[in-house]
């Protein structure tokens, strides 16, 4: 398949690390253009980087990210920027755009500074979860991506030598945020998720009693409400926020029409398509099972080529009924 094949060529780019803005980034960006290209595409990059190829005046969008985390997988973002060029080049007389986003991983950054808005988005992304399999379901429609707030809080003890100092006479700042780790587990209820990814202690030494431990806060749920109770819970100020966005307009009744039995679900991860939703564009998302226990931000990422191909087959239906009905109401 050739969606398969070109997810290969872009997983030799870095060997599955292409961090935004990164020569890595650069050639992948560089390989998708060819690609679109060959799909008759008109292809320009944007003041911030990002990869558009379109036919004709485009008013549907399609696309996702090439950028990975560190170490990461084949499918993540890529799938999405390499099924919407075969979407395109199979609907090779719809006016129809193909993007591909900079910097996914770190903010995103592209798609906030995006030069222009389409009246339509719809985005394919595996899952990255393990929902899809455990339903036995190839595919998924998605209704809402869950908001998210991340910060940090700082626990202030005091340096102590580790071999002299009792254990009832320690200020140890790392015992705090250990049981600040558990209180953040605890938050997390009704479908929440909360994290604490990173620790920084000083002075980071094995032999002194730790006096100022910094942990981050990743808090994230599927409504505005939710998330506030979470940060209230945890006992956090979040450095930074996004609202939670549910999916809508013609892309969601496209995406319904032609998967009338696939299940419904949120995203807990966040995605380009959440930046085009705040932005108050129609936006959808559908999903591709991810396999292996839906692992994701791994080269253990899998989808199978049935799943991807079904995946490609409905995004080309959902687009080409999206052009169309843009196209008569235009």
């Amino acid at each position: 398949m050739r969606v398969l094949e070109r997810l290969d060529e872009l997983y030799a780019i870095g060997g599955g690390t292409r961090l935004g803005y990164s020569p890595e980034e650069d050639a992948a960006h560089e390989l998708a253009a060819a690609w679109m290209r060959e799909a008759g595409l008109e292809v320009a990059s944007d003041g911030a980087g990002n990869l558009v190829g379109r036919r004709g005046e485009a008013k549907v969008w399609s696309g996702s990210h090439l950028d990975t985390v560190p170490n990461g997988g084949k499918f993540d973002g890529a799938l999405g920027v390499v099924a919407a060029i075969e979407a395109a080049d199979r609907l090779d007389d719809a006016p129809l755009a193909v993007v591909a986003f900079r910097a996914e991983e770190s903010g995103p950054m592209g798609s906030r500074r995006l030069g222009e808005l389409p009246e339509a988005f719809l985005e394919l992304h595996i899952e990255q979860g393990p929902r899809l399999e455990r339903l036995g379901e190839p595919l998924g429609i998605v209704t809402a991506i869950a908001g998210q707030a991340r910060g940090s809080v700082t626990f202030e003890g005091r340096a102590a030598h580790a071999g002299t100092t009792p254990m009832d006479q320690r200020t140890d700042a790392l015992v705090e945020a250990a049981e600040f780790v558990l209180r953040v587990r605890d938050a997390a209820r009704g479908g929440a998720r909360a994290t604490v990814g990173a620790l920084e202690i000083e002075p980071g030494a094995t032999n002194v009693v730790p006096a100022r431990v910094t942990a981050s806060v990743d808090a994230r749920a599927a409504t505005a409400e939710q998330l506030e109770a979470l940060i209230e819970a945890i006992g956090f100020e979040p450095a930074w926020r996004q609202d939670p966005v549910t999916m809508s307009g013609p892309p969601l009744e496209a995406l319904r029409a032609v998967l009338p039995n696939a299940p419904e679900l949120a995203s807990g991860a966040g995605h380009d398509t959440m930046v085009l939703a705040a932005a108050g564009v129609p936006t959808a998302m559908l999903f591709v099972r991810s396999l292996n226990g839906g692992v994701s931000h791994s080269p253990q990422e899998l989808s199978s080529a049935e799943d991807v191909g079904l995946g490609v087959e409905a995004l080309t239906s959902a687009l080409g009924a999206l052009a169309a009905a843009v196209a008569v109401d235009g």
